[in-house]
């Protein structure tokens, strides 16, 4: 799968995997892009463990910023760290679109968003849907090229056709043949706050990638 290519020509892709492809598919694709200057929003794993499993694959990291929705679920986190913005949980919506419109002022190239699925962990279909919405609308005021993941699965598919008519193109893999092994998946805080927290993590970056 050449994504890079596909956000060549599209803006915004909602990819949607078999979940036994899951770790394969984040790995091909970050392999891909890391490049270039990348926004990777994760409410699936925290960004401790995504970034071992890219390293493990010798992928570097340094042009990768990080919102963690998951490590202030687990333990005791700061708001911000070297590289990464912590938002309170998977399911604050506000927050963590406070943070992505924040960094999507420093015309990152690409921001990938890990995962829809995730978020109806957390939250009813309904303000999941209208979040999709508003954050495409952000995104396509700028120029960064975005890719959402979900799940493929029969449970998710009234937010991911909704979803398809927000994004300019659905990509969907199909599962390995005869595939063997796998591994399952797993408030709102005040502007003013988020947007100064969001703004030291920058700050860091820019001096990380100068």
């Amino acid at each position: 799968m050449d994504i890079k290519s596909e956000l060549d020509a599209n803006q915004t892709i909602l990819l949607l995997m078999p979940d036994i492809e899951y770790n394969d598919v984040i790995v091909n694709v970050v392999n891909q892009l890391s490049a270039k200057r990348v926004i990777y929003v994760t409410l699936n794993k925290t960004h401790d463990s995504l970034k071992e499993l890219f390293q493990k694959n010798k992928i570097d990291v340094k042009n990768l910023v990080f919102i963690d929705g998951v490590s202030k679920t687990i333990k005791k986190t700061p708001d911000t760290g070297e590289g990464v913005y912590f938002c309170s949980s998977p399911g604050a919506l506000t927050e963590i679109s406070l943070a992505v419109n924040k960094f999507l002022k420093y015309n990152f190239d690409y921001l990938i968003f890990d995962s829809l699925t995730s978020l109806l962990v957390y939250q009813k279909k309904a303000p999941v849907s209208k979040f999709v919405s508003s954050l495409v609308n952000k995104i396509k005021k700028g120029q960064t090229k975005t890719i959402f993941y979900a799940l493929n699965v029969k449970e998710q598919d009234t937010l991911i056709k909704e979803s398809s008519m927000f994004v300019d193109k659905v990509i969907e893999i199909e599962p390995k043949a005869k595939s063997t092994s796998g591994q399952s998946k797993k408030e709102p805080v005040k502007e003013k706050e988020t947007i100064k927290k969001v703004g030291n993590v920058i700050g860091k970056v820019k001096k990380q990638i100068k």
